[in-house]
């Protein structure tokens, strides 16, 4: 089957297209669409798809809305049989379907995988790619939909995902040197959106390469313009340095990259996939080092999310092509080894020493410095290097520092002051599936390529972290078609560390949500343990600050919004700690709850 989004609704089964029914038949459909296989309860149902009015009727006119979508989605299905697509719960319905089953989650996958492309120098590619991405839309998405209030969030940022993909495929046409091609296309941007600036940095630099300097300081004149009238604002960073480029003509800055893959991307790791993107922008701050500009970075992320790893693969990198390379680790105090950067700091401090005082003769060696766990770095280290950001601007020298989220007021007023000085702040976000994919495959243990299934259950149990990812596939601990997962061994001796640092009360809610599944909703949670609600989201908070829980925001209707198991796996590791006479008796007061409600 398939369902498409991004126009009229339309479901299909092979060649033949649904009849799906009435409007609001087909607004229920988008509704659990885009819930992406979660429970939603009839009441929001109704509140939804009446915007907040339902009229009496409306809890029955739903139930037959469902009954007949199930007839349609389900043709085969006999009387006794259950469903397995359209499937009721005791609060309400889900629509399980993969996700690649619908359009919007391929187009989104498709604009991604464009931009790793672009990132790694393979312009071509990506743009086929982004033209597929582009070639899937028919319209307005979610059409059926329009009028409710439900589908406005979505609809927005799925129109935004378009118009970057636009704004990629109008920088690889001027990368390929069709600047005519590239000027009407950022016009269409533009005309669709006058008020967003990356499209008008487009058109500017296409104008530019296309022999009409004038007219692109023009066209930011007239933005300006725009900006201040309707928006009261300046041109942001990105515009301003376009229009210098322009004045200055400089070329060089205007004109995109071309195919050279980055230095430190030319022989990724089989260890960094999905990480292209962060080793081309660390590929830049050693390019801007090389050319006599200082550059800075600041990689961070959650334990175990390669902040060290990438930092060695730079480190490589750069050491191969001659740079002299630094690494100072930091350490907690009262830690062993916690005096070990001192030395490192003199030693660091001596070599700053010499670039400062090198005012002619032979070009100084490039040199790079990483400095590694920088919330854990003491007040002479952090001074040290803001001396540096703020003194030694024109020097051959590039710092790399790598931070964990969360990293305390010191570090935070350190890197913003970094970031007001030109550092480029890189977070590591979640390796993809795709991403997961090839790590799997490249691995030592895999006979043959990952299934996309194995994949999936993979980027699931591990929450996309690469530490997770590695020990599951270590041990061998993910069967591909379901069934027991066993936790591996440094995973269930980190899970013990860290609920050790919670309060019994914490522990207790820990335990309660493990049972409730990866995304517990903590009002059950209450109602399990007899507490106020207001006490368990405090108590929920202390699992959140040791990283059992993580709370998120709703970017997307394909990611809700509340507490949840950053990994499958954690929560396994935490039911793994309780008694079995413990385990049984939590599941057996949850399924009672559930049976009262």
């Amino acid at each position: 089957m398939e369902f498409r989004l991004l126009g009229a609704l339309e479901a299909r089964r092979d060649a033949e297209t649904l009849a799906l029914g009435p409007p609001k038949r087909r607004a229920l459909l988008l509704r659990l669409l885009l819930e992406n296989g979660h429970t939603v309860g009839v009441e929001r149902l109704c509140d939804d798809l009446w915007d907040g009015r339902p009229p009496p009727s409306a809890v029955s006119s739903v139930h037959a809305h469902i009954s007949r979508l199930r007839a349609v989605l389900e043709p085969g299905r006999g009387r006794e049989e259950r469903p397995t697509l359209l499937r009721s719960a005791p609060t309400g319905y889900a629509l399980c379907v993969p996700p690649e089953l619908l359009d919007s989650v391929r187009f989104e996958r498709a604009v991604r995988q464009a931009h790793e492309l672009a990132a790694d120098g393979r312009a071509g590619e990506a743009r086929e790619e982004a033209e597929r991405a582009l070639g899937m839309w028919r319209g307005t998405p979610l059409l059926d939909a329009r009028d409710h209030r439900f589908a406005r969030a979505e609809t927005s940022r799925l129109e935004g995902l378009r118009l970057a993909a636009e704004e990629l495929r109008t920088t690889l046409l001027l990368r390929e040197g069709e600047t005519l091609q590239a000027v009407t296309g950022a016009e269409r941007l533009i005309a669709r959106d006058p008020l967003r600036e990356a499209s008008w940095a487009v058109l500017m630099r296409a104008l530019y390469l296309a022999g009409r300097p004038a007219e692109a300081l023009r066209r930011y004149e007239e933005v300006r313009a725009l900006l201040a009238r309707d928006l009261g604002l300046d041109p942001g960073p990105a515009l301003r340095e376009t229009q210098l480029a322009v004045l200055r003509h400089d070329t060089a800055a205007l004109r995109p990259p071309g195919r050279r893959a980055p230095a430190t991307a030319r022989a990724a790791h089989p260890d960094l996939p999905g990480r292209a993107a962060e080793l081309g922008r660390l590929s830049e701050v050693l390019r801007s080092a090389a050319a006599g500009r200082a550059g800075w970075a600041v990689v961070s992320g959650e334990p175990g999310a390669g902040k060290t790893r990438i930092a060695e693969e730079v480190a490589r990198e750069a050491a191969e092509s001659g740079w002299e390379v630094l690494w100072t680790r930091c350490a907690e105090e009262g830690y062993p080894g916690a005096r070990i950067p001192d030395r490192q700091l003199r030693r660091l401090r001596g070599r700053l020493e010499q670039l400062t005082e090198n005012t002619g003769g032979a070009a100084p060696r490039p040199a790079l410095y990483v400095v590694e766990d920088v919330h854990l770095a003491s007040d002479d280290v952090r001074g040290l290097l803001l001396t540096c950001a703020r003194t030694l601007r024109e020097t051959p020298y590039a710092v790399l520092c790598t931070v964990a989220e969360d990293a305390g007021p010191a570090t935070e007023r350190f890197l913003a002051e970094l970031a007001g000085r030109g550092a480029d702040l890189i977070p590591l976000a979640p390796l993809t599936e795709s991403a997961v994919r090839l790590v799997a495959s490249a691995s030592a243990s895999a006979s043959a390529s990952t299934s996309a299934e194995a994949a999936c259950r993979l980027r699931e149990l591990s929450g996309g972290n690469p530490f997770l990812l590695d020990q599951l596939i270590r041990h061998s601990a993910v069967p591909v078609s379901g069934g027991r997962v066993s936790v591996p061994p440094a995973v269930r001796s980190m899970v013990r560390a860290r609920l050790a640092e919670l309060s019994p009360a914490a522990r207790q809610v820990v335990d309660r949500a493990a049972v409730l599944g990866d995304r517990p909703d903590m009002r059950r949670v209450a109602r399990l343990g007899r507490m106020p609600v207001d006490e368990v989201l405090a108590l929920a908070d202390q699992a959140v600050a040791v990283r059992l829980l993580s709370w998120t925001e709703a970017a997307s209707p394909y990611a809700g919004q509340g507490y949840r198991f950053p990994a499958g796996v954690l929560r396994l590791a935490v039911l793994g700690e309780l008694s079995p006479v413990r385990r049984r008796t939590l599941r057996t007061d949850a399924a009672r709850a559930l049976a009262r409600r």
